[in-house]
């Protein structure tokens, strides 16, 4: 899979060329990381799937935000469905200077959204800056009397600057007893009223069946299906489970094209354990599009029992195959023997007898031979095998030119057999059997003209 190239604009509307290099999600933010031309990486900021703004940086600081997304976010590299659908989907990206971005998200976002976005920005902006446009929101609901919101605030600050003494000052001040106590203990009627602290907690206890549970819930009702798609993908990789797989499937197929959702199942396939479930649908997947090498593969490599249905869609495959459209390499012609004795068992001979004339316009028959070697005594193969065998031997031996063009004639290589009766007619002038064959061939051909004088030549003998 080719990366895709992007554009983003900077603050004076000139273009930079990039090239995604991944992408993390985490505790609602999205982060996609690219290079430019220049070899510059800049951070691609979204929020909830919307663009906010990109920044260009050289070191990420420790502890900061986007350094936590990278270090403990859902993290994927390029080329990848997440990262093309928010790409493409924000068209055009302009990079926005900190008076356009807080004008942007007054406009977009409550105040408590406001001032969890602004904590990404911490490697790029002046934190102080940030701090003061935080605590600025924390005083507005003071003087409203909102101080559940303020504590709220308040959260956010102690994850953004903890040691500043405002924020060690506020956190313990005594109005906001009473939701400590609740954060603490993380109750639910906490979690539900605070969804960036819910975030944070069910991000950092995953692994935990209970808060995965809990976090698949709030996503599905936040209709966050981006973020459900990449738990459920991590998912996979760790401990993969039909529970799991059939709604990212459902999920997958929903949101993505038939192209996406392969991508996908690619990546869990090389990631993951093995999952039959998965390992069938890829299966099917790459046979539907025509990826015959890949279905060769896994053939070769996984040991997974097929239903019917599935072995109908390979069956079909290989009956429509046409290795004139497709590079058949020798490395692969194995597997597809074996693929064909065992789909099509009816059909062996006919279909490997197709493949084989293909292999002859690049390769000699004595190197098909030594790869049909192995499957000589199959029933389907071994006439097969002794024609190889044959023409193997024929090659060198002008006593069996005639043979040896009949042969390739049988095979569709009109080239080869015209080269083996010229030879013929040469070394045995008065035969008119190769003058008959190279009289068919040309006439098969369309060649009126050379038909129509070999035929003349027929009649003079």
């Amino acid at each position: 899979m080719s990366n895709m190239q992007t554009i983003l604009y900077n603050r004076r509307k000139k273009p930079i060329a990039m090239e995604p290099s991944r992408i993390a999600l985490y505790r609602q933010c999205e982060v996609v990381e690219a290079i430019s031309e220049n070899n510059d990486m800049y951070y691609l900021f979204f929020y909830h799937y919307r663009f906010l703004t990109a920044a260009k940086a050289s070191k990420l600081k420790r502890g900061s935000f986007i350094a936590s997304t990278f270090q403990h976010g859902m993290v994927f590299d390029a080329p990848h469905p997440f990262i093309e659908y928010l790409i493409t989907s924000n068209q055009p990206l302009h990079i926005k200077g900190f008076d356009t971005l807080i004008k942007d998200l007054d406009k977009r976002y409550s105040s408590l959204e406001k001032a969890f976005i602004l904590t990404f920005f911490e490697s790029f902006l002046s934190k102080k800056r940030l701090f003061e446009e935080i605590k600025s929101t924390f005083y507005a609901y003071r003087r409203k009397g909102q101080n559940f919101y303020g504590y709220q605030i308040i959260r956010i600050l102690m994850d953004f600057a903890p040691g500043h003494s405002f924020v060690r000052q506020m956190s313990g001040d005594s109005i906001f007893r009473q939701y400590q106590d609740s954060y603490s203990r993380c109750d639910e009627a906490i979690l539900s009223a605070d969804p960036i602290f819910f975030e944070k907690i069910a991000f950092a206890n995953m692994d935990s069946h209970t808060w995965f549970q809990k976090l698949i819930t709030h996503l599905d009702q936040s209709s966050r299906w981006l973020d459900l798609l990449a738990i459920y993908c991590f998912r996979l990789i760790n401990h993969p489970s039909i529970h799991v797989y059939e709604p990212f499937k459902e999920i997958a197929v929903s949101h993505l094209n038939a192209h996406q959702v392969m991508q996908l199942q690619e990546q869990l396939h090389q990631q993951s354990p093995p999952f039959a479930p998965l390992e069938r649908d890829l299966l099917v997947q790459y046979a539907e599009v025509n990826h015959v090498k890949q279905v060769l593969m896994m053939l070769e490599s996984l040991d997974i029992e097929l239903y019917d249905e599935q072995k109908d869609t390979i069956r079909g495959l290989l009956l429509q195959l046409d290795p004139q459209s497709h590079s058949l390499s020798p490395e692969l012609f194995p597997a597809l023997t074996r693929a064909v004795t065992v789909f099509c068992p009816e059909q062996a001979h006919e279909l490997l007898h197709t493949y084989i004339a293909a292999l002859l316009a690049d390769y000699e028959p004595g190197y098909i031979k030594s790869i049909l070697e192995p499957f000589s005594e199959h029933r389907a193969i071994h006439p097969l095998y002794l024609k190889m065998d044959r023409m193997s031997q024929f090659s060198n031996d002008l006593e069996h030119m005639q043979a040896l063009g009949e042969l390739y004639e049988e095979f569709g290589r009109s080239h080869e057999a015209i080269a083996c009766f010229s030879w013929e007619m040469e070394l045995k002038p008065h035969d008119p059997e190769p003058v008959k064959r190279l009289s068919k061939i040309y006439k098969d051909a369309g060649n009126v003209q050379e038909a129509e004088a070999y035929r003349q030549l027929l009649k003079t003998m």
